[in-house]
């Protein structure tokens, strides 16, 4: 902190993440033309005290105007400091541990407050009032609870006389009881969040009156009674509305909607307003999708009806109506649809159908040239035939997944021209031939691109618009979040009929964290390139007929937490430095000549030949084991030579017979230099 006092005329002085402890007033006292101050995700207040000098310094920073002490140790007596900035009009203090209410007088400038993850009580509200021309306030993630009047509302006088609020993150806090009408006053309130707390009654009176409203979360609460759309007739700002856990009154009203939602999310009902996304998903809604679902619906551009038990062919439940709208992801996920895919509409950017029973083959139509999708998800279906042409011309897939398929053919090097792929899943399929050699082409996690992006101080909160998929990884089978996904990489090419070496050229895919190859008929060596996998984490060549000895740099691979080459026919001692000092027989299990360290028995293991083939009906044409070809050819050679001394020790007449021979080869070989020596 030494540094500022040689920066006099700065303005903006950012510190985050810099591990900062107190006390730092003295240095930025000497700073008057501060206006700044970010010194968020440090360690002050971290077992350390403020000094007096802090105290006596506080004042001198007359022009700071935005502070921000998020995320640091910092309990409430640090409002002593911040109170006496009477220029603040941003103030951020949260996730702290300041406990009770503080007592602030003189910040009537202040507009924006974020107090959220602390431990805050119902008396906080009433220390709002010393804050009139508040205009953001943050209380998210406190233990507020509170206590309810005689009729059971949870009483809220100190929030409801800001009549210049416009935005109030009110979720997470424990409140319960009936709200408290007097919301109904905050007329200029434009972004509402209520949600996961345990409120009652009906919510509709005080939304009447939140004509300025633009985004309102309410979901997950005990509302009771009916909710009706009638109650938003004169919001013409409504973009984003979240509801849940509530019976919706599905009737159309009696009014055009004056507004155009962005989003819209609810637990269950029929929609005829005007949205860009529209989340059915989890619901258990059974049986065939209604045609007039999208009726009006021209701006929609997210579809999510996923785990659900909707049921019928695709071609009854996407309509004419379908076809006219440009969707940028339809889910349609882990239902009960079978029949082919229909052609009519324009692939969206994320197609995710897994986990049904569609059948037939992968239209062409459906992907044409004009197409960038990112993700496409068929897994877990009754597809045949082979993968269309077309799906290796979409440079913009980052995502493929086929697995669980009846897909066959030869796995043509033309997928190697899906040069930004991430994620290729082509398991449990029928696929034959080699690997193509060209993987090394593909990016597989070279670079990410975000699918969301978020505040990165802002608490996670679950989404109910981002996708879901799922790969095979480490034995699991983890299902992740379009935000996580994108950051994954991985080639699964398990439960083929693929035949051949395993390609050299994968061990340059750098980036790649896993590579699942069981389940074929590979046979050779284990690639030494395989070192270069600097990131890998899971790696399964099980039940193949791999043959030679594991290579020892497989050991400097420092993130492997999963191996895999059980069933093949390895020899040699497995490594036991570094990741595989964690494997056991588990992982190297029906390889009959191969030994390991068992970490777990401290002894050196070999198990027994198995008594049947790897892969029945098929002959092994692996290449011979030279060490056991070296201790076959001692041992025989020994077993001759005891024969041969018995035969001449018991026969006379066998041994003048053969010192006789040993006489004439000398002779013919070095008669002359015996000659020389012995005459």
């Amino acid at each position: 902190m030494e540094l500022v006092g040689v920066l006099p005329s700065v303005k903006n002085l950012i510190l985050a993440a810099n591990f900062i402890r107190g006390p730092f007033l003295k240095e930025l006292s000497l700073l008057p033309n501060l206006e700044v101050l970010d010194l968020a995700i440090n360690l002050l207040g971290n077992g350390s005290h403020f000094a007096t000098q802090d105290y006596k310094n506080k004042s001198t920073l007359k022009k700071l105007k935005t502070l921000d002490l998020s995320f640091n140790y910092l309990n409430e007596s640090i409002m002593e400091l911040v109170g006496a900035l009477r220029s603040i009009k941003n103030l951020a203090l949260a996730d702290n541990f300041i406990a009770r209410p503080f007592p602030i007088k003189g910040m009537i400038k202040l507009k924006t407050l974020n107090l959220a993850d602390n431990h805050f009580d119902k008396g906080i509200f009433k220390s709002l009032v010393a804050f009139p021309a508040l205009r953001s306030l943050n209380l998210d993630f406190n233990p507020i609870k509170g206590d309810l009047d005689d009729n059971g509302i949870f009483c809220l006088l100190g929030l409801c006389k800001m009549k210049q609020l416009q935005m109030a993150a009110l979720s997470y806090n424990n409140f319960v009881g009936t709200l408290d009408p007097c919301l109904g006053n905050l007329t200029s309130l434009q972004n509402l969040d209520l949600s996961f707390n345990f409120l009652s009654g009906n919510p509709a009176p005080f939304i009447g009156h939140l004509v300025s409203i633009e985004t309102l979360e309410i979901s997950f609460n005990e509302f009771e009674g009916i909710f009706s759309f009638n109650i938003f007739s004169n919001h013409s700002r409504l973009k984003r509305l979240l509801i849940g856990d509530m019976k919706v009154d599905t009737e159309n009203p009696p009014w055009i909607a004056p507004f155009q939602l962005e989003q819209l999310a609810i637990t269950s009902c029929k929609l005829n307003l005007p949205t860009k996304g529209l989340f059915l998903g989890n619901n258990n809604f059974s049986g065939n999708v209604p045609n007039h679902i999208l009726d009006g619906c021209f701006s929609l551009k997210t579809l999510m009806m996923d785990s659900n038990q909707l049921n019928g062919t695709l071609l009854s439940a996407i309509t004419d109506e379908w076809c006219q709208h440009n969707l940028v992801k339809l889910d349609l996920s882990h239902n009960k649809f079978s029949g082919t895919i229909p052609s009519c509409f324009e692939m969206p950017a994320y197609l995710f159908l897994q986990g049904n029973s569609l059948t037939g083959t992968i239209p062409e139509a459906l992907i044409s040239n004009y197409s960038q999708p990112t993700a496409i998800d068929f897994s877990d279906n009754k597809f045949i035939g082979t993968i269309p042409d077309s799906i290796y011309k979409l440079w913009s897939l980052r995502f493929l997944l086929l697995a669980g398929n009846q897909l066959q053919g030869q796995l043509s090097s033309q997928v190697c021209q899906l040069e930004q792929i991430n994620i290729l899943d082509l398991s449990r399929n029928n696929f034959t031939g080699s690997i193509p050699p060209c993987f090394s082409s593909m990016s597989f996690g070279n670079f990410t691109i975000p699918l969301y992006s978020f505040d990165r101080r802002k608490r996670f909160v679950p989404r109910t618009d981002v996708a879901e998929m799922q790969l095979t990884t480490k034995n699991l089978y983890p299902s992740f979040k379009s935000d996580k996904f994108q950051m994954m990489s991985g080639l699964d090419l398990s439960s083929n009929q693929l035949t051949g070496e395993i390609p050299r050229q994968i061990g340059d895919l750098h980036y790649l964290h896993s590579l699942n190859l069981s389940h074929n008929h590979l046979h050779g060596l284990i690639p030494e390139s395989f070192q270069k996998l600097e990131n890998i984490e899971s790696l399964d060549l099980s039940n193949n007929n791999l043959s030679g000895q594991i290579p020892i740099q497989l050991q400097d691979l420092n993130f492997l937490s999963t191996f895999d080459v059980s069933y093949n026919n390895l020899s040699g001692k497995a490594p036991d430095k570094g990741q595989f000092a964690n494997f056991d027989e588990d992982n190297y299990k029906g390889n009959p000549y191969l030994t390991w360290n068992n970490s777990n028995r401290g002894s050196l293991t070999t198990l027994p030949p198995p008594s049947t083939a790897l892969h029945d009906g098929e002959e092994n044409d692996t290449a011979i084991d030279f060490t056991a070809f070296c201790w076959s050819f001692a041992s025989s050679y020994v077993m001759v030579q005891i024969v041969l001394v018995t035969i001449l020790w018991i026969n006379p007449h066998w041994r003048r017979q053969w010192f006789y021979f040993v006489e004439v080869c000398l002779h013919k070989c070095f008669g002359q230099f015996l000659e020389d020596v012995f005459y």
